[in-house]
């Protein structure tokens, strides 16, 4: 699914030509792409492991099995993430649950070759309110429209340089963007922004989730959205920044939540 990250820092606007280009490509130079989530949330935890395809065929990256996958935490706690028998590539562990302020190190072994991340938690944000404006007869609306324009609003803790990541969740569906943002011109200060790309009517439920993530995981997602159409200008093609130490490609994140829930009248 194609996700749309919105950035407040800066905001950038072009416009452009399109036109196909031709590029010669390597074939042979496939690489293990690791996509690593941890969450404080159970059965939530994930490790997936799988192969870049060639560019040519659209059929999915082939899924890497019988990997060994551990993650240790600070307190010499070793976690072993098994892989799922009904979903391979993909590696649990159902007793997992980050904790906040702790530093994860994951270890992956495969087929002789060792790939290695560290991601570092912070505190867990705490979302102070949502609240709403009321939009009738809008740019976007049919005439006699009633919409909700949302905010959500946390307060930031000064002694951390924190990374934040937005989720709407409407009746049960995430919206599709995301809202990311680091802390660098709020740092210790509240911060309430608009949901400004998503509308909710009349009886939708909203599901509001803050995440803090680990830096790691930031410049990732910050380099993804310069590499996509999301990222309001046109790029050049190029690998997001990853996390993962060795011939590898992905990320490592490690994620504490807070969930808001507002019922729109």
């Amino acid at each position: 699914m194609r996700k749309a990250f919105i950035f407040f820092a800066v905001a950038l606007f072009s416009f452009s030509c399109e036109k196909v280009i031709d590029i010669p490509l390597n074939e042979a130079d496939r690489r293990v792409v690791v996509e690593a989530t941890l969450y404080d949330i159970p059965y939530e935890s994930s490790v997936k492991i799988s192969k870049t395809g060639s560019v040519y065929d659209d059929s999915g990256f082939e899924k890497i099995s019988n990997a060994s996958v551990t993650v240790v935490d600070d307190l010499g706690q070793t976690h072993t993430f098994s892989e799922d028998p009904t979903n391979p590539g993909t590696y649990l562990d159902s007793t997992f649950i980050v904790m906040p302020n702790r530093v994860y190190s994951l270890t992956i072994v495969n087929d002789g070759e060792t790939y290695t991340s560290v991601a570092e938690t912070n505190s867990t944000p705490a979302l102070d309110s949502l609240d709403y404006q009321i939009q009738t007869d809008g740019f976007f609306q049919e005439p006699g429209d009633t919409n909700y324009f949302t905010f959500y609003s946390f307060t930031d803790v000064a002694s951390e340089t924190n990374y934040y990541q937005a989720i709407p969740i409407k009746n049960g569906e995430p919206s599709g963007t995301d809202y990311i943002t680091d802390d660098a011109l709020f740092n210790g200060n509240s911060f309430r922004q608009p949901f400004f790309a998503d509308s909710f009517e009349s009886g939708d439920t909203l599901d509001a989730v803050l995440l803090s993530m680990n830096e790691g995981a930031y410049t990732f997602y910050l380099s993804l959205a310069a590499n996509s159409d999301g990222g309001g200008f046109a790029p050049t093609p190029a690998n997001p920044v990853s996390n993962i130490e060795g011939n590898a490609i992905g990320y490592f994140g490690a994620f504490t939540t807070d969930v808001l829930t507002l019922v729109f009248p």
